[in-house]
């Protein structure tokens, strides 16, 4: 029966850790997760019934509002976008929220896009409980922390034809 008890201990030691994470660590390891494309590891940092939302205008628009949905649209985006990749560029972190600035790059026939967008979190029992994203906007007008590098120069796109952008909607 020991070893039982073992594997259950053992198994919870992932949800463990999580939950003792700051909020800009699990925000952290959330974009880890989306820049392997590993949507189960990007669930287990939402609650059950995490709300992903775009603030477009005067509206928020709700995209999921449950780890199904969610989970579902995730495997849906990275079927469109291959090869989509993160990078946090600033992150403000204030009690139980985190804001960031994203810039995501993804590859369209050959041509390497980039957009960027402002992130905010909520974080609640050590998961993401709901997040908002601002409309994504050309990344020329995003300055890099001194710390980050960038591997190739990505042309940046207008959001209104840009190829990730069409897939959020």
């Amino acid at each position: 029966m020991k070893p039982y008890l073992l594997a259950a201990t053992l198994s919870l030691l992932p949800f463990t850790a999580m939950a003792n994470q700051t909020a800009s660590e699990i925000v952290e390891g959330f974009i880890a997760a989306y820049n392997t494309h590993d949507v189960k590891q990007m669930v287990q940092y939402t609650t059950d019934d995490v709300r992903w939302m775009h603030v477009t205008g005067t509206k928020v628009e709700v995209e999921t509002s449950s780890q199904e949905e969610f989970a579902a649209a995730m495997a849906d985006y990275f079927e469109t976008l291959k090869d989509a990749n993160a990078t946090i560029l600033k992150m403000i972190d204030s009690g139980h929220y985190v804001s960031t600035v994203e810039r995501v790059t993804w590859d369209n026939d050959g041509e390497q896009l980039s957009q960027c967008s402002i992130g905010n979190f909520h974080i609640k029992n050590g998961k993401l409980a709901e997040f908002w994203y601002l409309p994504a906007h050309d990344c020329d007008d995003t300055e890099v922390e001194a710390n980050v590098e960038e591997a190739t120069p990505a042309k940046n796109v207008e959001p209104e034809i840009g190829v990730l952008q069409e897939t959020q909607q």
